[in-house]
This record gives C-alpha cells, structure tokens and sequence, in this order.
C-alpha cells in the first residue's frame, strides 16, 4: 500500500495530471499565437502552466497525505495551501509591477510567521524571534526574484524544466539523505511534474525552440512550494544548514548565461555551461548530505 501511494499516487498521477494540462497549455498558446495580442498570450499560456504545476503538486499532496486539515497542525499541512496561494498569485501577475512588488512582500513575510509558529512560539525568544523572521523574509524575497530571473536568462525550449527538474532532484535527494522521507516524497512530486513538462517540451523543441515554458506568473507557484519544503526540511527535519543554502541560491548562477566567453562556445554549449554551473552547488548539497548522513562512516556536523 505504501510503494502504490509513493509511486501512484505521489508520482504517477502528478505527472499525469500536470503534463496533460501543459500539454494543453503549450497547444493553446501555439494555436491562439496570430489570434490574440501578445500580453494576452503570455497571461493566459502563464495562467495554465501555473495550474498544471499547482494542480500536479496538490493531486499529489493529497495522494500522499489526504486533504490537509484547516487550520493547518504541522508545517507541512501547509504546502498545499502554498501551492494553491502561488496558484491565486499567479493569476494576477499581469497587473502592475507595484502591485506584484508589494504581493512579493506580503507573502514574503507571511509565510515565515504561519508555517514556523510552533518556533516562533516555543523555541524562539522575541530577538531571536524577530531576526529570524526578517533573514527569511529576505531569501524568500530574494529567491522569488532569482525564480522570475531564471526564466528570462535560461535559454528557451527544455532547459528552465530540466533545471527545475535537477534542482527539485537535488532537494529529493538531501532530504531522504537527512532522514525526512515524508517530504522527500513532496520534493518527488515535483521531480516528477518538472520531468514530465520536460520530455514534453523535449520533444516538442523542434517545431518550436523559441517557447520560454515558464512565464513570469509561475514564479510563485515555484517560489512558494520549494520555500516551504526546505523550511520544512531544516526547521522540523536534520537538513545542514549548508545543503538547504545551496539549494536556494543555486539559481542565483543562472546569469553567466550573460557572460561573454560562455556565449562564445556557441548555443549548445552555453547552454551546457550555463546548466552545469546551476548544478554545482546542488550537486555540493547533495554531498554534504552524504556525508552528515554517515553513509560513509562516521558523520560531521555541517
């Protein structure tokens, strides 16, 4: 019962639900491309990519865990209703900067407050408390931005759902290597809707190369899930300190992209570099998982 909930209903059926719908999504914004103006393309392409990732990811919360309860008792409860709040947000992207700045903000600040507070109540003083809260309010804010950066500076086609697809292996990886299966599972969802907008998008490159899969009202859905399960991971699980910094920063790599000498090596090749580079501190995260796991011998705090 357990490997059919893992494998079922926590990858399979994520994957079908998420790659159908953005297969529909990629379908309708080729069809209606000479049919519509193009602000209202990118709105209703971003609107649909956005459901197919949130619709996947709660399919697969539910699978795994049933409906989560309301208010939320654990942290994790609250990943479904990130993925269902990055849903909402991102149908709104296309209104006016200020409006999506102070969105970024608010939510920025929010979630510390509602998925930590069993620490901000019991483990944390006021101080300790309080600069907890701004440092992460910070890096959530800051992580959005790298997320909505991202997908302007990888490059067009398969690559921003093949990064997305190493970044949320990577954290599937550090968390079962730090003993917290259940939101290694989580993480596994995402592996799983990721690979399969990957091999769509893979597939499909040929007839069009020039499709950006992600448009920038994604970015919360994105932003929103991974920062509530690496809270998650480190704050209730034995994530390192230094894995789950790794992780939410290796985005920040995204533009040597940009950089001339990279750009030199011609298309393919760039865009390997520019893959690979992104990969390296997940690739470090994971081996400092390995090694506080003491998989082999005796481990080290990190």
């Amino acid at each position: 019962m357990l490997i059919f909930k893992q494998l079922v209903l926590g990858l399979f059926l994520p994957a079908v639900v998420g790659g159908g719908i953005f297969i529909f999504a990629k379908s309708l914004a080729l069809k209606t491309e000479s049919e519509h103006t193009e602000k209202e393309k990118d709105w209703f392409s971003g609107w649909l990519v956005a459901v197919a990732l949130s619709a996947g990811y709660m399919v697969g919360y539910i699978g795994l865990e049933g409906l989560p309860p309301f208010p939320p008792r654990e942290g994790v409860h609250w990943l479904c209703y990130l993925a269902l709040t990055g849903l909402i947000v991102g149908c709104f992207w296309h209104f006016s900067l200020s409006g999506r700045l102070v969105t970024q903000i608010a939510l920025s600040v929010i979630i510390p407050r509602l998925l930590l507070n069993s620490a901000f109540k019991y483990t944390w003083g006021q101080f300790e408390g309080t600069i907890w809260w701004v440092c992460l309010a910070g890096v959530i804010f800051i992580f959005w931005n790298m997320v909505q950066q991202s997908f302007i500076e990888l490059p067009s086609g398969s690559s921003g759902p093949f990064v997305y697809f190493g970044l949320s292996g990577g954290t599937a990886l550090v968390l079962a290597l730090s003993g917290s299966l259940r939101l290694a599972q989580h993480a596994g969802v995402l592996v799983a809707i990721f690979a399969t907008s990957w091999i769509i998008t893979l597939v499909g490159q040929r007839s069009d190369n020039k499709w950006h899969v992600f448009p920038p009202g994604v970015s919360a859905i994105v932003t929103l899930v991974f920062a509530g399960i690496w809270m998650n991971g480190y704050f209730y699980e034995e994530v390192p300190a230094a894995s789950a910094i790794l992780l939410a920063m290796a985005l920040f790599l995204a533009p040597v992209g940009r950089i001339e000498k990279v750009q030199q090596l011609g298309a393919r090749r760039s865009t390997l570099a520019q893959i690979a580079v992104i990969a390296l501190p997940v690739v470090i995260a994971i081996g400092i998982a390995v090694a506080r796991s003491g998989l082999f011998g005796e481990s080290d705090g990190y």
